[in-house]
């Protein structure tokens, strides 16, 4: 029983990135900053760290937003919705840029080429379906003298495969 459950629960061990200096380094001054993370979930170092490992992997596209509000469930909620929209700019921008290099290098007739507004609204399809997929690495907050409440939220999404 114990081999079994060592066999299913180490994967999921390996899955985390290894805490560095720069990630312990930059906890301390956001920690010095008044920023926590929730009870029970990974420690602000470990998520540094694995935030680190998503932002050097070219096969992630990471965005970070922060938001404030009276409420923290209305700061998250908030603070997700502006980093789900950088991901969508930013994967608008990849898509685009992927297209254009093929239909470059392509001879293709007048009728075979779409419309731009044809071109866009496919782009915008692509890039809500794929936002589902999106999920936070680091989640800290921060209550402000003011009393509000400051929540900063870096999501991360795999790129989509391109097919050609």
């Amino acid at each position: 029983m114990v081999l079994l459950m060592t066999v299913f629960l180490l994967p999921a061990a390996w899955a985390q990135a290894p805490v560095t200096k720069e990630a312990k380094k930059q906890a301390k001054t956001f920690k010095k900053e008044g920023w926590t993370v929730n009870v029970g979930e990974k420690s602000m170092e470990q998520q540094l760290a694995d935030l680190q490992q998503y932002m050097n992997d070219t096969r992630y596209v990471v965005e970070s937003a922060t938001q404030k509000s009276k409420a923290y469930h209305l700061a998250l909620r908030g603070a997700n919705e502006k980093a789900k929209g950088a991901i969508v700019r930013r994967l608008n921008t990849l898509i685009a840029s992927e297209t254009s290099l093929v239909q470059t290098n392509q001879q293709t007739g007048e009728d075979a080429v779409e419309s731009q507004q044809a071109f866009s609204n496919r782009i915008k399809s692509i890039s809500q379906e794929t936002l589902s997929d999106a999920f936070p690495v680091l989640v800290m907050s921060r209550q402000l003298p003011d009393g509000t409440c400051e929540v900063q939220v870096h999501l991360a999404i795999a790129i989509p495969e391109t097919t050609e």
